[in-house]
């Protein structure tokens, strides 16, 4: 028996990605078209950019920034949702570290994961996610979860 066999196989044959990790199905991201204020430096709080919040789910976010903004994968920011629009009242808004993980220049987009530092903010995410789930907002495939409401 040879190992050029099992080195030659194609990463499907493998059961894994070409990089040789397992693939992992992405959880269903929610459509939420929220504006956001993004802290791109954590020392000066003059540094602030807006943002749409295009959709997103447990396992991380979609951004498209309204103005061009000089970030790269890696970067460490910190987003404010107003909870507002979503029928939160209190608090205010959701301060949250982000991590992004790619960034589209041309496009201005941008995706990441939250890095929620308390029980508190985990709550408020879940609960945005619940509000946009009720109201009907589309999930990736534009399919709905419930029929939306009559407004």
């Amino acid at each position: 028996m040879s190992v050029f066999p099992s080195i030659f196989q194609s990463p499907d044959e493998q059961g894994q990605g070409g990089d040789g990790s397992s693939v992992v199905k992405r959880a269903k991201r929610i459509e939420s078209h929220a504006l956001v204020d993004i802290r791109m430096s954590a020392w000066n709080p003059l540094s602030v950019a807006s943002a749409v919040l295009l959709d997103l789910s447990w396992q991380g976010f979609k951004l498209e920034f309204v103005n061009s903004v000089k970030i790269k994968p890696g970067t460490n920011l910190i987003m404010n949702i107003p909870l507002a629009s979503f029928g939160i009242l209190a608090p205010a808004k959701l301060k949250l570290k982000i991590q992004v993980k790619w960034y589209d220049a041309r496009m201005l987009r941008a995706g990441g994961i939250f890095e929620p530092e308390s029980h508190e903010q985990d709550y408020l995410i879940q609960k945005i996610i619940d509000v946009l789930t009720l109201r009907g907002a589309p999930e990736d495939a534009g399919q709905f979860k419930q029929n939306p409401r009559a407004s």
